[in-house]
């Protein structure tokens, strides 16, 4: 047997014995269920234009919707709470409602690590309060590193309802295609784990005096 074969072998199995998870069934807008479990609901969703899932998770956050901001502004810290975040920073200085910036992620071996660049912008609903941050994949901001592959499709959106000072509702989507030679049976597989594992990472930073505190003369 190959080193080659031994490795994915190896890789398939670590992924099915740590991410396994099951789907039940469809609802009209084509979301289904995958879990729920710890506070969060867990939907995959077939993509447009792409054979990797799609998600989206549901869940209620204690906290106020300033601080869930600040959380989402505070990109240096990035790699403190987004799963397998190795290195954040901005490529431009912070603005209130727009954000450029870089994010290299931990990938097991043999894969080889990824990075990808994104442009964030805010909206807010000025008569529901309703916050929607809208994230693009932007590859082509900064140049390719050797032996880090570039994520090329990323797309996150997050909305953010205000149930009261303490409470936010939020929904979170994310698609993206990691590239490289990964099979699409078992990215889609284990789609969700990264983002249940980088939300629980937001409850806890949200804990934070720093984040509780937070206010914008933005937000309404």
């Amino acid at each position: 047997m190959t080193n080659r074969t031994s490795a994915l072998k190896l890789l398939v199995f670590s992924f099915l014995c740590l991410f396994y998870g099951h789907s039940t069934a469809q609802n009209n807008d084509g979301w289904a269920l995958k879990r729920q479990s710890d506070g969060l609901t867990v939907y995959v969703r077939d993509a447009a234009n792409s054979d990797v899932k799609e998600i989206k998770i549901e869940t209620m956050l204690d906290a106020s919707l300033h601080a869930v901001v600040a959380v989402l502004k505070d990109v240096p810290v990035y790699e403190e709470w987004i799963y397998k975040c190795q290195e954040a920073y901005r490529l431009k200085p912070a603005e209130d409602k727009a954000s450029l910036y870089y994010c290299k992620v931990d990938f097991p071996w043999p894969m080889s690590d990824r990075d990808f660049i994104a442009q964030s912008r805010l909206r807010q609903d000025p008569e529901t309060r309703k916050v929607y941050i809208d994230v693009k994949g932007k590859p082509d901001q900064k140049e390719e590193m050797e032996d880090v592959v570039r994520i090329r499709s990323l797309d996150i959106h997050y909305e953010l309802t205000p149930v009261s000072d303490k409470k936010t509702k939020m929904s979170y989507r994310l698609h993206s295609d990691p590239g490289g030679a990964i099979p699409t049976w078992l990215v889609n597989m284990v789609v969700d784990n990264g983002p249940v594992n980088t939300v629980k990472g937001m409850r806890e930073m949200l804990k934070s005096e720093k984040y509780q505190n937070a206010k914008f003369a933005f937000l309404k």
